[in-house]
């Protein structure tokens, strides 16, 4: 399937740009940052970046509810391949025409990932990968991170329809809250405040001019800018956050 950026569910501003629908060939991770699916025959799609230069960490974008993963991806893809390679894959659970939700099995959608990245050359263990999850896909990311805290250990939450709580985060390393200017903030704000009160680097940013599910006019800057953070904050942690259940 061919998707514009703007088609993404809430997406606006965005340059049209879409992704090949033949399966990767020899020479697909040379030319320019692009995403693309990583096998027309998978259903749902997973949409991972080719091309380069593209940094060393692992990044998971997961769509919030009713949304599609490509015009999402695409919308920051070259402030995202500055730190490594992103891989977003589609909801499972289908809307109506391309959008879709996430069902709550998480074991396919971490199955899911790790194929994606083995498909992306990587040979050693899938950790230290980072989440950032819009809405539905932000409660996905928190889920991931306590599944499997080795893996899942930095996030980026926008908008989530919940306060974000420490507990289980054992192994999160840093975390970026987010919401639209002219979306709901106070929940996002207690979580970013929550986390930091637990020892666990936090920070809240405004998305400019973003209204819920939207990634504003300049998805490039704002991920930047959160990614950035989100490194720069780093911290190892190996023992619980502080009011986390032992």
């Amino acid at each position: 399937m061919v998707l514009p950026v703007s088609m993404a569910r809430g997406e606006s501003n965005a340059g049209e740009t879409s992704t090949s629908g033949d399966a990767p060939k020899n020479g697909a991770d040379n030319g320019p940052v692009r995403m693309e699916a990583l096998s027309p025959a998978e259903k749902p799609p997973t949409f991972v970046m080719r091309g380069g230069p593209a940094g060393s960490a692992r990044l998971v974008f997961l769509h919030g509810m009713c949304g599609h993963a490509l015009g999402y991806a695409q919308a920051f893809q070259f402030s995202a391949a500055k730190k490594g390679k992103l891989v977003a894959p589609q909801g499972d659970k289908p809307c109506q025409g391309p959008w879709a939700s996430w069902s709550g099995d998480l074991e396919s959608l971490d199955a899911r990932i790790v194929a994606a990245f083995r498909s992306l050359g990587e040979t050693g263990p899938i950790d230290d990968v980072v989440v950032i999850g819009y809405s539905q896909g932000a409660l996905r990311a928190e889920e991931l991170a306590r599944r499997w805290p080795a893996r899942y250990t930095r996030l980026v939450l926008i908008a989530s329809p919940r306060v974000s709580s420490p507990r289980g985060f054992d192994r999160v390393r840093s975390t970026v809250m987010m919401a639209g200017e002219r979306d709901r903030q106070d929940l996002m704000k207690q979580g970013a405040k929550a986390l930091a009160k637990a020892g666990i680097p936090s920070t809240f940013m405004v998305i400019p001019e973003a209204t819920h599910g939207a990634m504003g006019p300049t998805p490039e800057k704002t991920m930047g800018d959160a990614l950035e953070w989100l490194f720069a904050h780093d911290t190892e942690r190996s023992e619980p956050a502080k009011g986390d259940a032992p």
